[in-house]
């Protein structure tokens, strides 16, 4: 039995990229489905270049967002500090910790919220220390600038796999005397999408940046 043709010609862009999908390569109208794509060339590089270009500006203005974060977190960790400080509870080595975290969240949210790319680097190393968070023999340690998304596991008496998104901002560390009788491990799932909006907006400005450089040359 003879299979009927399709005419592709009245069909939008967002429809062909759906057959194109889904059709199969044996198909008689696959031919067809590439004829009226080739045709379309123009079109279809004009809609592929102007997804591109929305793609990369929300993940610009996620950086942006990562910025404004880190900003107020130094702020956060500024105000825990001044808190601790009027407690009289806060050690030299405590107080180190305070300046090092409210500084680097500081020049990170800066460099995020003006696009300052060469700098980026900052943030992800932020963003990479905060990622694990444990308790493990009999020590307990977590750094985050505001808070995230964290999935890991706890192990005591009965094992459990924990989700979960903490306001905790501020750096944590304590050693016990004996072995923690509740054991844990997670991972910062925000962290990770985090760096991966700064890693696409940074080499992709590192990119142009080049480029102009070299049509200046």
């Amino acid at each position: 039995m003879h299979m009927s043709t399709i005419d592709y010609s009245n069909y939008t862009l967002d429809e062909l990229f759906d057959v194109k999908e889904n059709i199969s390569h044996d198909s008689p109208n696959y031919p067809l489905l590439l004829a009226e794509l080739e045709n379309r060339k123009e079109e279809v590089t004009e809609a592929v270049k102007k997804s591109e270009e929305e793609a990369f500006s929300l993940a610009e203005n996620r950086v942006k967002i990562i910025g404004c974060f880190q900003l107020i977190a130094s702020i956060v960790i500024l105000y825990f500090f001044i808190d601790s400080l009027l407690d009289g509870g806060s050690s030299i080595e405590e107080s180190l910790y305070y300046i090092f975290f409210i500084t680097l969240n500081a020049i990170a949210g800066f460099s995020a919220v003006k696009e300052k790319y060469e700098w980026y680097w900052i943030s992800i190393f932020n963003q990479c220390i905060q990622i694990p968070s444990f308790a493990l023999g009999s020590i307990s340690a977590n750094y985050s600038g505001l808070g995230g998304v964290h999935i890991g596991v706890v192990w005591g008496e009965t094992v459990e796999f924990i989700l979960s998104a903490p306001f905790s901002p501020g750096f944590l560390y304590q050693e016990y005397t004996g072995t923690l009788p509740t054991q844990s491990f997670a991972i910062d799932l925000l962290a990770f999408v985090y760096i991966a909006a700064l890693l696409t907006v940074g080499e992709a400005k590192s990119t142009a940046n080049k480029m102009l450089n070299s049509d200046k040359s």
